[in-house]
């Protein structure tokens, strides 16, 4: 081989040195500039994953302290509705509650009026908290401080006893006085003057024959007669049964005639009368 082949050889050499050594620097340029691309799409999605993940946590505190607080304003105002309307529910209960409260009150007044007993009412009158009356005339009313109780006079009354005298279960009140005082009933819780003397031709008192009470008026007479008159009642305001009867001259212009006897306006022997009698005026009460 000449010289000028020689030459050739090596600077060919030289050059395919010089080109492989290019190449390879391209080739790690290239691999150095992928692996820095490849790092920075890494770290472009780490950091993005990193801000999204800060926003989102962000946001949720945001939208947790806004839900938080949003949440707070919903319980004020709930709890301000609340106490409101309790308040309010409250006011009404207690206004309600007063109401029913009076009404119950007043119920218990009429129910305590319209549970008093004849007794009761019998000792109102007594005790002079309420005043009698003729049924027959409600503006008669009087006290018992209006009748004469002075014990002196012989017209004075004096409160006698309780008897049930119209046989309805309940007590009338015996008031002596007079000519046979008075009686009172009760009723409707009222008190009514049952019945009264009327004078000598009048007499007042009581008796009991066949199993009941019977109201009697006396009328005797210093010409030698005497007459009965009798009232059964079934209550104050039911005349149950009546009963007359008496003696008296058979002939008024002549007194040897002898007397006669009657009941209901039928002559009746001296025995009938007599055993009559026995029975009625033993069993009689005197209200002088």
């Amino acid at each position: 081989m000449n010289r000028h082949n020689k030459i050739t050889i090596l600077v060919c050499a030289f050059l395919t040195a010089l080109s492989t050594a290019a190449c390879g620097q391209v080739r790690e340029d290239e691999i150095v500039n992928i692996e820095d691309f490849a790092v920075t799409p890494q770290e472009n999605d780490i950091q993005a994953g990193e801000r999204t993940d800060s926003e989102i946590n962000g946001d949720e505190i945001v939208n947790a302290e806004e839900s938080s607080v949003t949440l707070q304003e919903s319980n004020v105002h709930t709890g301000e509705k609340t106490d409101s309307e309790t308040n309010g529910d409250e006011t009404v209960t207690t206004k309600e509650s007063s109401v029913t409260r009076q009404e119950n009150s007043a119920q218990a007044v009429e129910n305590t009026d319209s549970k008093r007993t004849a007794e009761e009412l019998l000792d109102l009158f007594i005790n002079g908290s309420i005043s009698a009356a003729d049924s027959t005339d409600l503006t008669s009313a009087f006290y018992i401080s209006d009748l004469n109780m002075d014990s002196g006079e012989w017209d004075s009354f004096s409160i006698g006893e309780k008897v049930d005298l119209d046989n309805d279960g309940e007590n009338e009140l015996v008031m002596n006085g007079p000519y046979g005082g008075m009686y009172l009933d009760a009723r409707d819780n009222k008190v009514y003057k049952f019945t009264t003397g009327g004078g000598t031709a009048i007499v007042l008192s009581y008796t009991y024959y066949n199993g009941a009470v019977w109201i009697m008026y006396s009328s005797r007479s210093s010409a030698g007669f005497e007459f009965y008159h009798m009232e059964k009642f079934e209550g104050a305001d039911n005349l149950a049964a009546e009963m007359n009867f008496g003696e008296e001259l058979a002939d008024p212009d002549h007194a040897e005639a002898g007397m006669k006897y009657t009941l209901n306006g039928a002559e009746i022997s001296y025995d009938e009368y007599t055993e009559l009698c026995s029975r009625i005026l033993a069993a009689q009460v005197d209200t002088n």
